[in-house]
């Protein structure tokens, strides 16, 4: 655990009950009449071994194609916390994706940047073959640059990590550090994210349109927009409709 007295109890009671209760998403969703649905769970290592292994027992029915994590928000470092090992296994066994936010530390900078950078995750990468893909939601713009740098060291020495946008979209794309890194780490490794509803919808908009309006060829844009996170999907063993994926182009 990273935090604790009044802070966790002031997030944990934020905490909608859903994010608790995969089955119970996963039962909303699977009875709505939806034509694209690609399952995530998220599991808390903080709440220990038993319950993430209770928690795992439950996704081999579900047909999940990853894991979502995030450090800070559930309070547990990726490092030593050994209730996190199993997931590792888990999404290593069945090569699903794991998703973590590397969201900046709410009391002390220094904390976080010495075990939620991403220098911290190259034990676990040592250590495990798995598809990883790195969001930045929540990370203030004052640490999003040395965020950004430590990412791009990380990628070129890993590729089987990606880089999703959400928030950032902005600084990706249009200032020169930005463009650099996606230089340095190719347009292939970055996948496009909206941030909603964290993001307000406005928000949304102006990330989109930092996007579109870069300097990114028309083939990288699309790569960036739709292509990637399809050709992630589709590495893991997931059906993609070709004629679906052109309509929402379109659209």
């Amino acid at each position: 655990m990273l935090w604790g007295g009044k802070y966790i109890e002031r997030l944990t009671s934020l905490w909608s009950p859903r994010m608790y209760d995969n089955m119970k998403v996963w039962y909303e969703a699977s009875t709505n009449d939806y034509d694209f649905f690609i399952p995530f769970a998220s599991i808390n290592p903080a709440l220990g071994a038993k319950y993430v292994h209770e928690k795992l027992s439950e996704l081999d029915n579900l047909g999940v194609q990853g894991i979502v994590v995030s450090p800070t928000l559930q309070l547990f470092d990726p490092v030593k916390a050994k209730a996190f090992r199993p997931i590792l296994e888990y999404v290593e066994r069945k090569d699903l994706l794991l998703v973590m936010h590397l969201d900046p530390c709410p009391r002390d900078v220094g904390i976080c940047f010495k075990n939620l950078m991403p220098d911290a995750l190259s034990e676990v990468l040592d250590r495990y073959s798995i598809r990883m893909v790195l969001s930045a939601l929540g990370i203030s713009e004052s640490m999003i640059y040395p965020w950004l740098e430590r990412i791009t060291r990380l990628m070129k020495r890993y590729d089987k990590v990606y880089i999703e946008t959400s928030g950032i979209s902005c600084i990706l794309f249009n200032t020169l550090i930005g463009r650099n890194a996606v230089k340095s780490i190719g347009a292939e490794r970055i996948l496009y994210g909206g941030g909603y509803p964290f993001l307000r919808f406005r928000q949304v908009i102006k990330n989109l349109n930092c996007v579109e309006s870069s300097e990114l060829s028309k083939r990288d844009l699309e790569a960036v927009l739709y292509d990637n996170a399809f050709d992630l999907l589709r590495d893991m063993g997931v059906s993609i409709d070709d004629e679906k994926i052109e309509e929402q182009k379109v659209i």
